[in-house]
C-alpha cells in the first residue's frame, strides 16, 4: 500500500467516525405505547404498492396494542382498493374488528393497478368496490361506534394517506339515524388530529392532492383551527419521509402472505415509507420529527399544486424528519405475519 493510499484510507476512516458520532447524537428512543391510539385510517390502497407495507404495519400494531382501528376506508378511484384492504384484514385475522368502506361514487372510474388485481385475484377473487358500503357512511358509523363506546372528546386520530375524497364526503354528511351530529361536528368534537401524507414543502404537486385537486383545495380551505377543527399535521413527500425504505423479506415469508405475493408479482423488494410514516407519527408523536410553526397550506383547485405559507395561521403544520432513516426503519420493522396471540380487541 502506498503512503498516499494509506492517507486516503485514514481520512475516510476519520470521516466515517465523525459521521458515526453525529449519527449517535441523533439517535432517539421512541416512547413505548401505553394505551392503543384510537384511529380511523383512510387510504387509496391502489396504484402505489406502499399499501402492501402500510397495511401490515397497521395490523401488526393492532396485534401488539399500539393501535385500535375504528374504521378503514379506501378513497381509490378504482375497483380494488377496499378489496385489497380486506385481503390484509383477513390475513391478520381481524375480520369483524372494524368495517371497511369504499369511495363508491368514483371507485369504478379506472382499472386497478396490476399488483392489486393479482393480490385480490389470488386471495379473494371476484371482490370489487361494489361490495362495500360508501366510505362517508362508514366513517360516520365508525365515529358513532367510538362515541357509543365511551370515546373521549378530541380523542380519535384520522390518518389519511390517499386522496381526500372520503373525508370531504364524510364532512358533508347531515345528522341521521346513526348520529345526531353532522360529519363536520363529529370531526370538530371527537377528532384529536388529522395526519396526512400529502403534497410538498414549500410547494409542489403530489399524487394524493392532484388526483382530486378540487377536493384537496377545499380541505385545506375549510379544515382550519379558525373553523373549529383540530390540528392538521402533514407529511410532505420531500421532507425526509421518502428516504425511509422498507425491505420486504419475500423469500422468508409464507406463500399465503399478501405482501410477499404483491412484491414478488411486481418484481420488487422494497418500498418508500411516506405513508407508513404518517401512521408512525399518529402513534409515536413528534419523536424524530421537526414540526413546523403553525401555517396555512393553499392548494390550486385546478392543478393540485400546494404551497405552504407560515405567515398565516390555520392550524396546519408540515413535518420534517430529523433523525436517520434507519431509526424510523427500525420502528416500522417486522410486521409481516400475524401475532401468535393477539391483544384483546
Amino acid at each position: 500500500m502506498t503512503r498516499n493510499a494509506l492517507r486516503i484510507l485514514l481520512a475516510l476512516a476519520g470521516l466515517q467516525l465523525i459521521c458515526g458520532c453525529e449519527a449517535l447524537l441523533k439517535q432517539v428512543v421512541f416512547p413505548s405505547v401505553q394505551v392503543p391510539v384510537d384511529m380511523i385510517y383512510d387510504d387509496d390502497c391502489d396504484n402505489d404498492i406502499d399499501c402492501a407495507v402500510t397495511q401490515p404495519i397497521i395490523h401488526h400494531w393492532i396485534d401488539i396494542g399500539n393501535v385500535k382501528i375504528w374504521g378503514m376506508v379506501s378513497s381509490a378511484p378504482s375497483k380494488l382498493g377496499a378489496p385489497t384492504m380486506k385481503v390484509f384484514q383477513m390475513y391478520y385475522g381481524h375480520e369483524g374488528l372494524f368495517s371497511i368502506g369504499a369511495w363508491t361514487e368514483g371507485c369504478a372510474n379506472r382499472e386497478s393497478s396490476a399488483w392489486n388485481s393479482a393480490v385480490v385475484n389470488k386471495f379473494d377473487a371476484g371482490d370489487t368496490c361494489a361490495s362495500y358500503p360508501d366510505c362517508g357512511m362508514t366513517l360516520r358509523q365508525s365515529i358513532a361506534n367510538y362515541i357509543a363506546a365511551g370515546g373521549k372528546t378530541n380523542g380519535l386520530t384520522y390518518v389519511i394517506t390517499g386522496q381526500l375524497s372520503c373525508e370531504e364526503e364524510f364532512r358533508a354528511t347531515p345528522a341521521d339515524a346513526i348520529s345526531p351530529l353532522t360529519g363536520m361536528q363529529m370531526e370538530q368534537q371527537f377528532l384529536k388530529e388529522f395526519v396526512l401524507m400529502n403534497g410538498y414543502s414549500p410547494s409542489g404537486s403530489e399524487y394524493n392532492c392532484n388526483t382530486n385537486a378540487a377536493v384537496c383545495s377545499a380541505f385545506f380551505v375549510n379544515v382550519t383551527g379558525n373553523n373549529g377543527y383540530p390540528p392538521v399535521y402533514v407529511v410532505p413527500y420531500n421532507t425526509g419521509a421518502a428516504n425511509v425504505v422498507t425491505e420486504v423479506p419475500i423469500a422468508s415469508l409464507p406463500p399465503t402472505n399478501p405482501s410477499a405475493y404483491a412484491f414478488s408479482f411486481a418484481n420488487r423488494t422494497e418500498s418508500l415509507d411516506e405513508d407508513p410514516l404518517a401512521v408512525e407519527f399518529a402513534v409515536y408523536g413528534g419523536t424524530g420529527w421537526t414540526i413546523s410553526a403553525q401555517c396555512a397550506n393553499t392548494v390550486d383547485a385546478s392543478t393540485g399544486e400546494n404551497s405552504w405559507n407560515c405567515n398565516q395561521e390555520a392550524g396546519q403544520y408540515y413535518l420534517t424528519t430529523d433523525i436517520s432513516p434507519i431509526d424510523f426503519e427500525n420502528v416500522l420493522a417486522s410486521p409481516w405475519v400475524p401475532a401468535a396471540t393477539t391483544v384483546s380487541h
